[in-house]
């Protein structure tokens, strides 16, 4: 019979330190295998100091890190949760953990990730919030999500992205703005024209809740009932004349203690015509725009790199801007006739662009995700769904990239202009495919030139009208472990580096 390690003493020394602390026979369930039957009078020994009490326990962070690789059917070497010899190295609080899920949200996309150190800061997020299929699948998920982040000590959201402005996207954030404090909202900008142009393609009428998102983001999200939003940051459209993005910032001293990190960004200048907006006005706004280019950045060690695509900005000559100017005024200021102003609006861009669905442009904000450290690798990773080879691999950033499209030629090469500086698109091994995997929004080949270790599909396989992900686009990722997330199963994995 196998006797306990000195690694798997320090983790249950940790678990007798967790409020509440589990009981002695749920701590003994961890450590029991099929070659090993241990008995529950071993925990109350170690518990009561009889036992062991030389050796330190684990991290509150290690001891949930263990434990939640359990969660996932993997019994984990416990010496990668100890405490290291000596203590954290200078200026270090020891090895980060990375939490990333993929909730099973059906035709939709919900997303959230977090990176914890030993005995030190935390830091979590969301990327968009919303579905199509049954509402309940968002509410159990939001639900499961929130859980989550308690248990792991967390009591606010660090960030929260909205990759685009689809309604039933707005809708499901909403709920995420309504449950959690959230310290920074990040959405792409688009000009109050342009987003009124989004509202008439997608059929939101002035009667619908979610109209007051168009007219005014900030005061919307800031309207929520239970809402508490530190800063909301708009990322501009890239253009020509953007140099690359910067270098990740050099990894600094860790803070004392598990307090929030600062998140760091260098700002913009706002865009003309944004004196315009109803938020430029409000005392509470707290309205930032990123720098060109720039990153956000949690000066422990991780690092998001915005892209809002240009050539998907909704259709607005200069013809067209002259003559809805004054429609768009009134739609943003006279409550009483908005109804009105809204319909010759529509009038108006049905006249200059057509009616037909093809001039919907989907504007979505991709993201990276990763650590500033290009040269960390994942010491171990457990998940629920089988992976490429993450192990030992500096390529566990992922890629987020919401409705967005990946098209041949300028597209993409203006997408790689943006992400392969700094080894950025190397390290991206974690790919969220396009719009759920819809043919319109990928090339042929477009697999092989990022090469993903996981490919994942948010999407309802048998929904009647979008049959996401559609076959070419899943041959195409094939070679590239795909994962499909949908209204049963999620994907969530559990490593450190």
């Amino acid at each position: 019979m196998k006797s306990l390690s000195q690694a798997e003493v320090s983790v249950i020394k940790g678990m007798l330190n967790l409020s509440p602390r589990p009981t002695d026979q749920k701590i003994l369930a961890y450590f029991t295998h099929p070659d090993r039957d241990l008995n529950h009078r071993l925990i109350g020994q170690i518990r009561k100091g009889h036992w062991f009490s030389a050796i330190r326990p684990a991290s509150e962070t290690a001891v949930r890190a263990f434990m939640l690789a359990c969660e996932f059917g993997v019994y984990p070497d416990a010496t990668l949760f100890e405490p290291p010899a000596g203590g954290p190295s200078l200026g270090g609080h020891g090895r980060r953990y990375l939490l990333l899920d993929w909730w099973p949200v059906g035709q939709g996309l919900f997303s959230s990730g977090a990176i914890l150190a030993d005995n030190g800061p935390r830091f979590n997020w969301v990327y968009d919030c919303g579905t199509t299929s049954k509402d309940s699948l968002l509410a159990d998920a939001i639900a499961s999500c929130n859980f989550r982040r308690s248990a792991l000590g967390f009591t606010r959201l660090d960030l929260a992205v909205l990759s685009h402005f689809d309604r039933d996207h707005i809708s499901g954030f909403s709920r995420l703005v309504q449950a959690s404090r959230i310290r920074m909202i990040l959405l792409p900008y688009l000009t109050p024209l342009q987003r009124l142009v989004l509202a008439l393609q997608q059929g939101v009428s002035t009667d619908d809740a979610e109209f007051g998102f168009y007219v005014d983001p900030v005061g919307y999200l800031r309207g929520l009932d239970g809402s508490d939003i530190g800063e909301i940051v708009f990322v501009l459209p890239s253009g020509p004349e953007d140099g690359p993005p910067p270098p990740p910032i050099e990894p600094r001293p860790d803070l004392e203690g598990p307090e929030e990190p600062p998140i760091k960004f260098s700002e913009e200048t706002p865009p003309e015509g944004s004196q315009d907006e109803l938020f430029s006005s409000q005392a509470n706004a707290n309205v930032r725009y990123l720098k060109r280019g720039g990153t956000i950045s949690v000066p422990f060690d991780w690092e998001f790199l915005p892209y809002n695509d240009p050539s998907m900005l909704p259709k607005a000559t200069k013809k067209f801007q002259v003559a809805a100017s004054k429609l768009v005024s009134d739609i943003l200021t006279v409550p009483t006739t908005r109804s009105a102003a809204l319909g010759r609006l529509k009038k108006l861009y049905d006249t200059h662009f057509g009616r037909s669905s093809k001039n919907r442009n989907i504007i979505s904000l991709f993201v990276y995700s990763g650590p500033v450290n290009q040269s960390a690798v994942l010491l171990w990773h457990s998940s629920n769904r089988p992976l490429g080879s993450l192990f030992g691999s500096n390529r566990f950033a992922q890629m987020y990239t919401g409705d967005g499209t990946l098209g041949a030629g300028k597209q993409f090469a203006d997408f790689e202009r943006h992400y392969r500086p700094e080894s950025r698109l190397d390290r991206a091994g974690i790919l969220q495919v396009m719009h759920h995997g819809a043919e319109g929004n990928w090339h042929s080949g477009l697999a092989s030139l990022l090469r993903p270790e996981a490919s994942i599909f948010s999407s309802d396989p048998d929904h009647k009208g979008y049959k996401h992900p559609h076959a070419a686009v899943l041959r195409d990722f094939w070679p590239y472990h795909p994962v499909q997330v949908d209204g049963s199963r999620g994907l969530h994995f559990w490593g450190a580096f």
